[in-house]
């Protein structure tokens, strides 16, 4: 069913907790010794906005936004994954007080597909329409999510998302939300926990979220 690769693809790390938004600018980034990125890097980037609430800016290479509540880096650069994970881990090594309570490490690909017949098929056999006959008129797949318990001892859950691309078409979206939350939820911090986790698990787990989009993929 289409290429052996995606067409697409990203990944993303992803903390809750309790942040300060106007720390992250990227200026900050290349103050530290070592940098966490480099000057240069840093006075190129794309600041989107840095404010209490909220900081969102972009380098050539990675994305990130953060509010009181939420931070996010991403990239699409398939060759960058290790350097974010390293971003992360340098950044949280200097706020390791940082309260934090859960983690993602998330893929997401899209995927085309030979023909539209192809791609309603596949839609069918994830999400079937029969149940729908009589309820809805010519009823077709949006966006299915399906989550499953870890089996690698850590707290949390895998979740899927199965949707049509919106960037390919006809095409596949997948996202595998990779998902870790603290053993003790009481907890003031779990930053060190979670810093943890991301070192010692970061390749299992693009591994198994590679594996999962590449076997719906061949369910032919």
């Amino acid at each position: 069913m289409g290429a052996e690769k995606p067409n697409r693809e990203g990944m993303n790390i992803t903390l809750v907790g309790d942040f300060n938004p106007k720390i992250f600018q990227p200026a900050w980034f290349a103050a530290q010794e070592p940098p966490l990125i480099p000057k240069l890097e840093a006075e190129a980037a794309n600041v989107e906005i840095i404010h209490p609430d909220v900081a969102i800016f972009d380098v050539d290479w990675f994305r990130l936004q953060v509010t009181t509540d939420r931070f996010h880096i991403s990239t699409t650069q398939e060759s960058r994954y290790e350097f974010l994970r390293d971003l992360v881990l340098g950044t949280f090594q200097l706020l390791q007080h940082t309260p934090v309570s859960a983690m993602g490490i998330n893929k997401d690909a899209h995927w085309g597909v030979e023909s539209e017949e192809v791609w309603h098929e596949f839609g069918n056999r994830i999400a079937p329409k029969d149940i729908w006959n009589g309820i809805l008129e010519k009823p077709g797949l949006l966006s299915l999510t399906i989550q499953g318990v870890r089996t690698d001892g850590h707290k949390g859950n895998v979740n899927v998302t199965v949707q049509p691309s919106m960037q390919i078409h006809p095409g596949i979206y997948f996202g595998v939300n990779d998902h870790y939350s603290v053993e003790n939820p009481e907890a003031v911090l779990g930053c060190t926990e979670m810093m943890d986790i991301l070192r010692s698990c970061f390749y299992e787990s693009i591994a198994r979220s590679d594996k999962i989009i590449g076997d719906l993929m061949e369910r032919k």
